[in-house]
């Protein structure tokens, strides 16, 4: 008989096993998960591609954000733990291990202090859980688990149907819910997650900053399941969409996944550049609208690369559909991985498309969210390469390792060869423990065919002629295609390969005609890679080149440029102007262009992803005044200093330049904005070479998605000797967005005029987001700027 003591025990060891979910630390698929990732520690990456990245990230970038983190504000970070827990289960570091055992304890005790309050424990970040899971996998060590499951224990009494309601601001607590529920098969963490999932878009919730001022910053305008816009912030709207298809795949509810498929419609349709990354619009970070999609300005994201690469990771799981892991083949290896120096210890928070040569990475920045999510899925890499279920396996990501899968309780072993992404040929070989049968899914990338990604926003100028070649064992096959697989069904013994061989043709793209800023331009892509031109290779400048449909582009190796890269080559048109200044002369060029990931790896200069056909779209340097200006001042711009953020087209070049904007917030060319004081006007002259006989003038202005407002007032006055003058207006001066806004007047001979405005003083309250770099006020301001994009004078 088992002693009362004893049984009483062992039930307490039952109850911590059952609530831990499986005593090993690599917990099981979770009930109501059919397909899901192959273990990070079954997935050897060996590659000549990604494995020195991976060990670029273990050995620089990891160290260099703990580094930083420390003497910056101390360290807050799970998602640096996470990373590290992936390190360690691809390689022991006993050094790593205790550095990390050390953040844990201080991470944990914060998280300690508050399981007491209701309002505190809500505020548990979703990082952690999901740093928990990873630390207990990698290394089995349960204190920041425990630490987890008390903290979500304490939100699951208070919170939840019936009792207190709450509506997280920042998305990835959803996503920390469901690592949880995964870990343990805790049904209880799902309905939380679902509960907060179902709370959002509610009214009578009491929201506060930007939450109360616009609800689509955080996609609480309306009940997600209600939702079928990409909106707001995002970073938020992937930390959203994330567990919204997770909770759809774990409950099988159909509005959920319908809610996730029309939101992914709306942003791969209209709303996502062509390296795959999001974010169009400064001012909250957010989307911007349909098809608007500015290359210097635009947003683009580190951290929303990371998030919309593993939201599609998960519409994949849930539709087993190869558009998705297109899609995230994209964000890969273009606007994720730009995001990282080849040194590893440089960022980028934005991803801009176009460069006039005053941007670069950062060593650190003072909102440093995006370094972290970097480290994070480098180091988390293999688990992406392959998915499977009870009956197969699908090869997803064409990555040089070799994997342990398990199929139907037996194991498979899988060994892939490749050089991707510069050449096509992938050899994998296929090793079951016994002879079984089984489908292996190959997928065959879009960009093999004639679609550059899911939608027509973007599509290829030339039809593919070159077939994929698909092998088994040495044979050709044509397998049966399933959603962008090859599905190959057979009995597979030791020693059985796949071959594949996708063409890799140098291919140009053309965008939507509706994406304005990129008509009648071109980009260059080969395999999966998105080119762009950069100063370095092609004379100093790149926005003066022209690629006529007519050239002809060729693509070679070379391993001594940029740790080794495929370049694409070709004799295309540039234009420069002659030694006066005076006329704009054409020669023929020798194009050199690097994959999109690897710019700004040698200092800050002009880059372009998107060029012109043809010669007006050009833009040539020096930007000169037009005749008969000679001089060209104004009352005072911005300051322009490096921040690490992309803010590039303040210029007073901008409003002689002669660019004609798309719109008042057309932000991809230069503008000029003015700062004045309190009682002070905004001026900008134009001083002639001789007297000039002026008639009109007209001015095209600013009014951006931030702080540039339209002016109170403007005028336009002339120098007589020694005083300024206003003209005699035949009507009012207008004062209107998206057109120029023309006056005549008299005529007059003179040296010189200004155009003097009043900016408008607009008032923001202390908590409110506000100027100038849209963060939360202490203190109320008035604030009084104004912008122009286009001044003309006749």
């Amino acid at each position: 008989m088992t002693h009362p003591r004893l049984y009483i025990a062992i039930c307490c060891a039952l109850c911590l096993a059952l609530l831990a979910g499986s005593s090993s630390p690599a917990a099981a698929p979770a009930p109501g998960e059919a397909l899901h990732e192959v273990p990070l520690a079954a997935v050897d990456i060996t590659d000549d591609f990604w494995a020195p990245r991976i060990e670029v990230n273990r050995s620089v970038s990891i160290q260099h954000c703990f580094r930083k983190f420390e003497q910056s504000r101390g360290f807050d970070n799970p998602r640096l733990i996470e990373a590290a827990a992936y390190m360690l289960a691809k390689q022991p570091d006993p050094a790593l291990e205790k550095y990390v055992k050390g953040l844990i304890d201080r991470e944990v005790a914060g998280v300690e202090v508050r399981i007491s309050s209701p309002d505190r424990v809500i505020r548990v970040s979703g990082y952690f859980f999901e740093a928990a899971v990873a630390w207990y996998r990698a290394t089995g060590q349960r204190k920041m688990l425990d630490a987890a499951l008390k903290a979500i224990d304490a939100m699951d009494a208070a919170y939840g149907p019936g009792k207190r309601t709450y509506i997280p601001g920042h998305e990835g607590l959803d996503i920390g819910l469901v690592a949880m529920y995964r870990q343990t098969g805790d049904q209880r963490y799902l309905k939380l997650a679902q509960f907060f999932l179902d709370e959002r878009g509610k009214d009578g919730y009491p929201r506060q900053g930007e939450y109360a001022l616009d609800r689509t910053y955080a996609q609480d305008h309306k009940p997600v399941i209600q939702q079928t816009e990409a909106v707001g912030h995002c970073v938020r709207a992937t930390y959203l969409y994330i567990p919204l298809t997770d909770i759809a795949a774990f409950t099988a509810r159909g509005e959920y996944a319908r809610a996730a498929d029309a939101i992914w419609q709306d942003a791969v349709y209209r709303k996502t550049y062509v390296t795959g990354s999001i974010g169009s619009v400064r001012f909250h970070e957010q989307f911007g609208e349909p098809y608007e999609l500015p290359n210097l300005s635009g947003w683009s994201e580190t951290c929303a690369s990371y998030g919309n690469f593993v939201w599609n990771q998960r519409m994949f799981l849930l539709h087993r559909d190869a558009r998705y892991v297109d899609l995230m083949e994209r964000v890969l290896y273009n606007g994720f991985l730009d995001g990282v120096s080849l040194k590893g210890d440089r960022f980028f928070y934005q991803n801009p498309l176009s460069s006039y040569g005053n941007y670069d990475r950062f060593d650190w920045i003072d909102t440093p969210c995006c370094p972290p999510n970097v480290v994070r899925l480098m180091a988390s890499l293999g688990k992406y390469v392959y998915a499977t279920d009870d009956s197969g396996i699908y090869v997803n990501l064409f990555v040089g390792c070799n994997a342990r899968i398990d199929v139907a309780g037996h194991r498979v072993t899988l060994r892939q060869q490749t050089r991707y992404p510069w050449d096509g040929a992938v050899r994998i070989g296929v090793d079951p423990d016994t002879a079984r049968t089984f489908p292996v899914f190959v997928r065959i990338p879009g960009w093999t065919g004639n679609q550059v990604m899911a939608g027509d926003l973007y599509r290829f100028l030339d039809s593919s002629r070159n077939p994929v070649i698909l092998k088994v064992n040495g044979r050709t096959v044509n397998p049966a295609m399933a959603n962008g697989y090859a599905r190959i069904d057979r009995r597979w013994s030791v020693g059985d390969t796949i071959e594949l061989n996708l063409p890799m043709p140098v291919r140009r793209v053309e965008a939507d005609p509706r994406v304005k800023e990129d008509e009648g331009r071109v980009a260059l892509e080969r395999g999966p890679l998105v080119y762009a031109a950069e100063w370095a290779d092609n004379g100093g400048q790149v926005h003066n080149l022209v690629v006529p449909d007519d050239a002809q582009l060729h693509s070679e190796f070379r391993k001594d440029l940029l740790n080794g890269v495929e370049v694409i080559t070709g004799t295309v048109r540039s234009l420069s102007r002659n030694a006066a200044g005076t006329a704009v002369q054409e020669r023929p060029h020798q194009l050199v262009a690097i994959p999109y990931f690897a710019w700004a790896n040698r200092g800050m200069g002009e880059m372009a992803v998107w060029m012109p056909r043809r010669t007006e779209k050009a833009r040539v340097s020096p930007i000169l005044p037009p005749d008969p200006i000679a001089r060209v001042r104004s009352s005072g711009g911005i300051e322009k200093k490096w921040t690490g953020y992309n803010d590039q087209n303040d210029d007073l070049a901008a409003v002689y330049d002669a660019v004609d904007p798309l719109s008042s917030a057309d932000e991809s060319h230069l503008y000029f904005r003015i700062r004045p004081g309190p009682g002070e006007r905004a001026w900008v002259e134009y001083e002639f070479k001789r007297p000039a006989k002026v008639s009109s003038a007209e001015v095209y202005w600013l009014n951006d998605k931030r702080f540039c407002r339209l002016p109170a007032s403007w005028r336009i006055v002339y120098k007589d000797g020694d005083y300024w003058l206003p003209v005699r207006a035949a009507g009012a001066y207008g004062i209107e967005k998206d057109r120029f806004n023309t006056v005549t007047f008299d005529p007059v001979t003179t040296t010189a005029v200004r155009l003097e405005s009043e900016p408008k003083t607009v008032h923001y309250n202390a908590g409110e987001i506000g100027p100038p770099g849209a963060l939360f006020l202490t203190t109320d301001i008035d604030w009084r700027e104004l912008g122009i994009i286009e001044w003309r004078v006749r």
